[in-house]
């Protein structure tokens, strides 16, 4: 009897040391990664997400985030992509902050995401980090802070605020990320941020790679979709013809189909846009490359090279036309204005070809006539 005391007595302090020491400061329990079977209620269907990208560079409560809205909602597109930024100095930095001169308060931007409901369009919230000041060839993907738990709590905060933001107003997709190349061997610390986002937003989550490292990341399996960028080299020289475009997207989407059945996700193409410039087909991601030679046929090819590649692929959710105007002053006339905007251009024909009729996939013919959507002045 009194064998059988002791050895319950020992058992006791035994247990209760287990729990004090797994108490102790740097000794919490982890939690369990979020289960990689893990899908949303509702599945994401094939060509769900047709849309654009609005970025949301101004605070001013007049300034008309309205309007560009409403714009995009007459092209057709089902979808937009907000896009705010958070900052961090330099490639070496911490912190990460909000410029309460360049980003609307949160009242604003949840005002501006129940107009786009109303106006029928699924909303996606893309938070992403830029760099306040450059050095040489510096950018997002470069960032090595000096200490990268700092940096990780900080922008930890910064997700968990939007995604909490998102989750209140009805966002459909929420993005954990975007290019951040020099983070993505950090896969702890991807699903740790993961799973506190899935308790602040119910939506479905996706993370956007670099189009030459949608491979990297290892937490594909606790997103629902998996999103990607399409600044693929489709041709070298400044005189490309459209079906060198359309033989280099053949090698590419073999490539990314053969390597899409490994994660099992459907892709969402989060950044689907080619500069106004002779060096489009070539330097997609270089909007420097050639800023004082437009070349608007060359861009409205790069769109059509990409739809007729991807738009029927079962394996695809949707994709994000990189981006609308968002301040009435910008230029959009073809032949002076080299920025990414295809608005006002030969390309907004070949999107909104696309846009209003999806299922209609257009072989061989050449976009019809008629001037892309009227503008708002």
């Amino acid at each position: 009897m009194y064998k059988n005391l002791i050895l319950l007595i020992l058992f006791v302090l035994l247990l209760s040391a287990a729990v004090w020491f797994g108490s102790l400061p740097g000794r919490a329990q982890q939690s369990p990664p979020p289960d990689a079977s893990w899908t949303p209620t509702t599945p994401v269907k094939t060509g769900e997400f047709r849309g654009i990208s609005l970025q949301l560079d101004a605070p001013h409560l007049d300034h008309p985030y309205e309007t560009f809205i409403s714009e995009i909602a007459r092209t057709g597109a089902n979808t937009i992509n907000l896009v705010v930024h958070g900052y961090q100095e330099n490639v070496k930095s911490t912190s990460i902050f909000l410029d309460n001169r360049k980003v609307p308060s949160d009242e604003h931007l949840e005002r501006l995401i129940r107009f786009a409901r109303k106006k029928k369009l699924r909303v996606m919230l893309m938070p992403v980090v830029l760099l306040a000041r450059r050095s040489g060839s510096d950018w997002r993907g470069k960032i090595a802070p000096d200490d990268w738990d700092q940096w990780w709590e900080d922008y930890t905060q910064f997700i968990l605020r939007y995604a909490n933001l998102a989750g209140r107003s009805g966002v459909e997709v929420f993005s954990v990320g975007s290019e951040l190349i020099s983070t993505e061997t950090h896969t702890a610390r991807w699903k740790e941020l993961i799973a506190k986002v899935r308790q602040a937003f119910p939506g479905r989550l996706t993370y956007s790679a670099n189009w030459d490292h949608y491979e990297a990341p290892k937490f594909w399996s606790d997103l629902d979709i998996v999103g990607m960028t399409t600044y693929f080299t489709l041709a070298k020289g400044t005189e490309p013809k459209l079906q060198e475009m359309l033989d280099s997207w053949g090698n590419i989407k073999g490539d990314i189909l053969r390597w899409q059945k490994t994660v099992n996700r459907p892709i969402l193409f989060t950044e689907v846009g080619w500069p106004n410039q002779v060096t489009a087909a070539e330097f997609p991601w270089n909007y420097y490359a050639s800023p004082n030679k437009p070349d608007p046929q060359q861009q409205a090819d790069c769109f059509e090279s990409f739809f007729r590649t991807w738009s029927r692929e079962q394996a695809v959710a949707g994709f994000l036309v990189w981006e609308w105007r968002n301040f009435p002053d910008q230029p959009t006339d073809p032949q002076t204005d080299t920025s990414y905007r295809p608005v006002g251009k030969p390309a907004m024909r070949v999107v909104q070809k696309y846009l209003l009729a999806p299922d209609a996939f257009a072989e061989t013919q050449p976009a019809p006539a008629g001037q892309p959507v009227s503008l708002s002045r």
